[in-house]
């Protein structure tokens, strides 16, 4: 087979839906950071659909802070890739053609800063993932024992971190006029975007002061709810798309019907009609962040640390055995919708019941490893919010797995912390100081919950 390319859209199998607008018209005016599987199959397939039916220069410039993997997948097509999504009951295959180009910061970083300074570019989204956002233990400002940070701070015009980078790229904005500018971010952060626009803050006090008027006059920092289940490819999954797409296509995402975005509608320099294709533009994103955040995502991470430890590779498989699902509804059910607090208009155990199909979904295949990366930074947002409110002994347990999966396993640690969890995992010390240790690395402290002593003792 042919490579996807526009020259090549003429061999698609039949069915495929094709951009719904005239590509080679469109202009950029988003930056999206970390234009990974989920950006592809979320953000970026909204903004498609936007396209189709109110255009607009929208089309999106992508940018790797670390690999180079998504360029090298998607330069040679042009920026186009593919998306299927799909359940036991609904299919369906497309291309998407709004990313115009992906820069590799670490090899062009140049291009990166001229693009934040671009008047042209308008919004700048990200999904860097929690740890991308350098935060100190405390949660709300700057990391500056990071080492990346600590080196950004140091050699400010050449930076290797997200917070650095938008700096200087603010910086140099600022000097080319000053044109206004949205930074949206779309990671599971409880109010993600002003935490962005705190450690920003925190940042330029250090490196280049003249941005913050401007910053403070001409910038906003809309925080948004994002939903989208998005596995990793698999290079079997990767041919079967192939085959159904008819062309070869290095950049293809999977993923499932689902999708929701909920933004606040606070932009400083316009925005795509969005709402359009089924965008919630609000006022209080709050309530909305909650519940996704302490149901959704923290049912998640307590799936993939009792799956693993159960021997279950992926989340279907976990909700196919009667006693992981059980665990998993009665802790919805008990300990994490009791310590929510949803609009009135907002059917709670709607919701639930549609998690948890979403979760039954074999055709996505999540992996269990996957959730589970990065666990020292989610379970902070995700866990201890709730272990603040409110008793919650089926997710001590979760977290009593977690601990379990640190200290006592040989599983990969993929954690933003994996240096200090890898020396606890060795430690002969005892085991009650390396429990608490662990949780330290989560934010789970007696200054950061009530009622620790009984936590760490269940």
């Amino acid at each position: 087979m042919n490579r996807l390319h526009p020259d090549t859209l003429g061999e698609l199998a039949a069915g495929v839906q094709q951009p719904p607008y005239d590509r080679r018209a469109l202009r950029p005016g988003i930056l999206h950071l970390g234009p990974g599987a989920f950006h592809r199959a979320h953000q970026a397939v909204f903004t498609e659909d936007t396209l189709g039916v109110a255009g607009g220069d929208w089309g999106i410039i992508g940018v790797s802070l670390r690999s180079p993997t998504v360029a090298d997948q998607l330069t040679p097509q042009d920026g186009l890739y593919s998306v299927l999504s799909e359940d036991d009951s609904e299919q369906e295959l497309r291309v998407v053609g709004v990313i115009q180009r992906v820069l590799v910061a670490p090899r062009e970083p140049e291009a990166v800063v001229a693009a934040i300074a671009d008047p042209a570019i308008r919004i700048i989204t990200l999904t860097i993932t929690e740890k991308g956002y350098s935060l100190a233990p405390d949660g709300v400002s700057l990391n500056r024992d990071d080492a990346a940070i600590q080196s950004d701070l140091a050699n400010p015009e050449q930076p290797a971190s997200a917070v650095g980078m938008l700096a200087l790229g603010m910086r140099e904005r600022l000097a080319a006029g000053g044109a206004p500018l949205t930074l949206l971010s779309c990671d599971n952060l409880c109010n993600n975007s002003m935490l962005l626009r705190a450690v920003l803050l925190d940042y330029l006090q250090t490196t280049f002061t003249q941005v913050l008027p401007w910053l403070e006059d001409h910038t906003a920092f809309p925080c948004s709810m994002v939903d989208r289940i998005v596995p990793a490819m698999t290079p079997e999954r990767r041919k079967k798309q192939c085959n159904a797409l008819g062309l070869v296509d290095e950049g293809a995402v999977s993923t499932e019907p689902y999708s929701q975005w909920v933004i606040e509608d606070l932009f400083a320099a316009g925005r795509p009609q969005w709402e359009r294709v089924g965008v919630q533009l609000v006022q209080d994103i709050a309530p909305f962040e909650d519940i996704k955040l302490r149901l959704l995502n923290a049912s998640h991470s307590s799936i993939a640390y009792c799956g693993l430890l159960a021997g279950k590779k992926t989340v279907d498989q976990v909700m196919a055995d009667p006693d992981l699902r059980s665990f998993v509804e009665t802790l919805m059910a008990k300990d994490l919708m009791p310590a929510l607090d949803a609009p009135a208009e907002f059917d709670l155990g709607a919701y639930r019941d549609q998690l948890l199909a979403r979760f039954s979904n074999p055709t996505l295949r999540h992996r269990c490893a996957q959730i589970a990366m990065d666990g020292s930074e989610k379970i902070s947002q995700r866990w201890l919010p709730t272990l603040q409110r409110r008793k919650a002994p089926l997710l001590c347990k979760a977290l009593a797995a977690w601990v379990h999966f640190v200290l006592d396993t040989d599983f990969d640690l993929d954690d933003p912390r994996s240096d200090r969890l890898l020396v606890l995992r060795a430690s002969t010390a005892a085991r009650e100081q390396r429990v608490a240790d662990t949780l330290a690395c989560a934010r789970i402290t007696p200054q950061t919950v009530d009622n620790y002593d009984a936590l760490r003792a269940e």
